[in-house]
């Protein structure tokens, strides 16, 4: 079975939450199982090249993502996570990811006024480098709310994909953290078919909530161990039933190696 996961950290590369801990184990421990696994994490600027052992992936040169009007160039880089079997994916460019920090400017504590396009780009670019590889995911797993845009792009933007015609997404959420706040120029960053109507999901402020995105557009919702009933009204209010699969690493581990297999043995 193909995995693919997404997410804005995974440690040692990048980490904002326990969530980076848990990528760590989880898609290793998995492929040791026999799974496929591809990670595809933004190459942020304090990643190091050389003390991390990334190396641009030739094979994968060329890749183009469209965001706003403007076309930007990527390159794709990988490196090994430390005493695992499982290599991860940078998804390395310029304009968005050369700074350091993941969201906010580490010296003011500010978030970074792009960050709307910054997810636009992250989400189009993983969606672009799994059609250049030719590689059709049984599963994407989508991890808290920096991964909230993609239930959405896959839905209503990449929907005529062939890579993507057997692919169930899930949205993971681990913990009541929610920044997930952003600016509603998100939806005309993409590039929507003329016409789209994306009012429903802004909210009174202007703003999208990606966590509520990624809820409401996902095949599957999971909930991790630092949730408990925190999002209990809004699950209520979106007629959404979560998934809680939490415990011990190797405890998660199984479970989702069976989670898995019971979506794919759905179809």
């Amino acid at each position: 079975m193909k995995i693919l996961y997404t997410a804005a950290e995974i440690s040692p590369f990048a980490k904002m939450s326990n969530t980076a801990d848990m990528l760590r184990f989880l898609p290793a421990s998995l492929q040791d199982a026999g799974y496929e696994i591809r990670i595809l994490l933004p190459k942020y600027g304090h990643i190091n090249d050389r003390r991390n052992r990334l190396h641009e992936v030739i094979r994968l040169s060329g890749i183009e993502v469209q965001v706003a009007d403007t076309v930007e160039k990527m390159k794709i880089k990988v490196a090994s996570i430390p005493n695992a079997k499982l290599q991860v994916y940078f998804l390395d460019n310029k304009t968005y990811y050369k700074r350091k920090g993941i969201f906010k400017n580490p010296e003011t504590g500010n978030f970074f006024k792009d960050n709307d396009k910054r997810v636009v780009f992250y989400t189009k670019a993983v969606i672009e480098t799994i059609k250049k590889l030719g590689w059709e995911p049984n599963i994407i797993h989508c991890h808290d709310y920096p991964s909230g845009l993609i239930p959405f792009i896959v839905k209503k933007f990449y929907q005529d994909e062939p890579v993507l015609q057997k692919t169930k997404v899930i949205f993971n959420i681990h913990h009541a953290d929610n920044q997930g706040q952003i600016k509603a120029d998100l939806f005309k960053h993409i590039g929507l078919p003329e016409g789209f109507d994306y009012s429903e999901e802004v909210d009174k402020d202007g703003n999208v909530d990606l966590l509520r995105l990624g809820i409401k557009y996902a095949d599957h919702v999971v909930t991790g161990n630092e949730i408990t009933d925190q999002y209990n009204d809004l699950f209520e209010e979106m007629g959404v039933t979560p998934t809680p699969i939490q415990g011990a690493p190797q405890d998660v581990s199984v479970k989702f190696d069976n989670y898995y297999k019971e979506i794919a043995s759905q179809d």
